[in-house]
Order: structure tokens, then sequence, then C-alpha cells
């Protein structure tokens, strides 16, 4: 039996121990109610402080499979957060959003790395949808016949496309469709579970869908719980990472398989052979990640506003829609 202990959580796993799920704790203080539901029902994930060296010793190599850089609404350079990365021992997917410049750079950069370029793409009508690319030249492809000229006025806040379109553009290539965080956020709709669940999307589009993001560090406990429950339905693997925007996010939530290399891994997710450990942020780290996001927004601050304000209308129009009915 192989063991290892995640800070204030142990972890057992063997053949038993992944149908059952075992935890022994739960990293910050007492279990939460439903993490050993969870734990028992999706054993893949684990709500803990990944302890990074102890996941490598047993052959694992941990990735952050949701990181943004200063390339699109993060504060951290592509250097340090290579830097951040070799330190810690782990790897890193880069997903900006709307834009691949920082993958690219990562890639180029980090050849001795583990560094998976990808990239966020915000849908019109909602859902944001995380793309994984074994390479950067078929992400580059991706990016400068689907994406580059179907941004709004606002590049990193939404795109022009559909989910479906979205969905769609990205089946010819060999990568990974991942919807993140499925039950974000806020009163916005972010996450393609949250939409699909209030009737605004079909639930078809799940079918186009390789993984879901099932520990977000940016969402609450309960977004998360939810986002375990739709993959554990929908019979999805799933991912784990930071969404961070800033260097103390990096490794807070990760990914984790017995892989080399970034075509490796992404297989291993494919085939729900990977693992996620992670945590969500305390509230006060989410709300400097608001402020962080807003001061990175500010050169867009009235095409943004026009945006949400149109995002708002269209939801004003659904709800008094479904009262008339």
């Amino acid at each position: 039996m192989i063991r290892w202990i995640t800070r204030n959580v142990t972890i057992m796993t063997s053949d038993q121990g992944r149908e059952s799920g075992v935890l022994a704790g739960a990293g910050h203080g007492k279990p939460r109610r439903g993490d050993d539901l969870h734990a028992r029902l999706h054993p893949a994930v684990t709500f803990a402080c990944p302890d990074i060296p102890a996941l490598r010793k047993e052959g694992y190599f941990p990735v952050d499979m949701h990181f943004h850089t200063v390339h699109s609404d993060g504060v951290v350079t592509i250097p340090a957060l290579l830097a951040g990365t070799r330190h810690q021992g782990m790897g890193c997917a880069v997903t900006d959003h709307n834009e691949i410049s920082g993958a690219v750079q990562a890639c180029r950069e980090g050849r001795d790395q583990l560094v998976i370029p990808g990239i966020e793409v915000s849908a019109c009508d909602g859902p944001h949808i995380l793309l994984y690319f074994s390479g950067p030249r078929d992400l580059e492809d991706f990016f400068s016949r689907h994406i580059r000229e179907r941004r709004s006025d606002s590049p990193w806040l939404m795109t022009r496309l559909t989910t479906g379109e979205i969905l769609d553009a990205a089946e010819g290539y060999p990568c990974l469709r991942v919807p993140a965080h499925p039950y974000g956020y806020l009163v916005f709709n972010g996450g393609l579970g949250k939409c699909v669940d209030k009737g605004y999307l079909d639930r078809e589009l799940y079918r186009q869908c390789e993984a879901l993001e099932g520990i977000c560090g940016n969402m609450n406990h309960a977004e998360n719980l939810q986002a375990l429950a739709l993959a554990l339905r929908l019979g999805l693997p799933v991912t784990g990472g930071s969404d961070g925007h800033v260097l103390s996010d990096l490794g807070t939530a990760v990914t984790c398989a017995r892989a080399e290399t970034p075509g490796e891994f992404l297989e291993e997710l494919r085939k729900g052979r990977a693992r996620v450990i992670g945590r969500e942020k305390p509230f006060p780290s989410r709300l400097r990640t608001a402020a962080v996001i807003s001061a990175r927004f500010a050169p867009w601050f009235y095409p943004s506003l026009k945006i949400h304000c149109a995002g708002a209308g269209r939801r004003m129009h659904r709800y008094l829609s479904k009262r008339r009915e």
C-alpha cells in the first residue's frame, strides 16, 4: 500500500484505497461536510494542501492546471512563474484568457520543465473553456485560426464565439477540452454546469468535453462539490488548478499524473489516471485576486462595462421570461 501525507491530511492509495477514497483528515482543521462523501465517490480527488515533495517521491508529477500571467489578467511574469515551478518541483499549465503569448513563451523558456500550453477561452454565452495542448504549435494554429480575430473589444473578457463554437473549433486538434469552474461564479454565468442547469445551454455540449475542472482555487467549496458531482454523473475525469493570478497562488491546487511530458500527462488525464489535490483559497485571497483582476482590466474599463451590462440585460430578460411562463 502506498501512502502519502499532505500536511494535515493522510491519503492511502491502493486498488482498494482508490475505490473507497480513504480520507483521514481535511487539511485546515476538521473535515468539512461533504469532503468525506466526495472522497468516497470520487477517489481521484482530495481536498487538502498539496505536499509537492511527497507527491514527487511517490512518482507523481503535480501540475497547476489553471494559471494566468501578465499576458492576460495576472501579474506574474513568465520568468517568475518558471522560477516558482522550478523551486517547488512542479509543473504548470499557462491558461491566459483568450491569449497564448504567455504559454508560447513559457514553452520556449522552460524547455527543461513540464509546461502545458493552454488557453482559457471565454464564450459570449457565458462559460469559460480550458483547452490544453501537448505542444505550442497546435495551440498557435488554433489561436490564429479561431480566436485572435474573434476577441471582443475587451480581449481578455470575452470572445464572439459561443460555447458550442469553441468546442467545435477545437474538435480537430489533439487537445483536451475542459469547462473551467463549472458552477462559477457569483452572478455571472461563467460555468457550463451553471448554464446547463439554468436551461440556458444544451446539455449535449458535455459530449464534447474530455474532463471537467473539479477543484478551482477561486471557487467556494460548495461550487467545487457541485462540479465533482457533475463529473461523477457524466463519468468524466477531473482536473484541478489554482486559477492563480499572483505567484502565491501557484500550487494550491494541482493535478497529478505519472508522466514526464505534456503529451503523456494529458493522455493520463484523458484515461482517468490522474489525481487532483487542492484547496479553495480563503476569502481574503479571493478578494485580493478580484482586486488584481480589476486593476488589470482598467485599460478596457468601458468596453468591459458595456459587455457586463449587456450580460445583465440578457439575464434580466431570461428572468422576466420565466416569470411570465
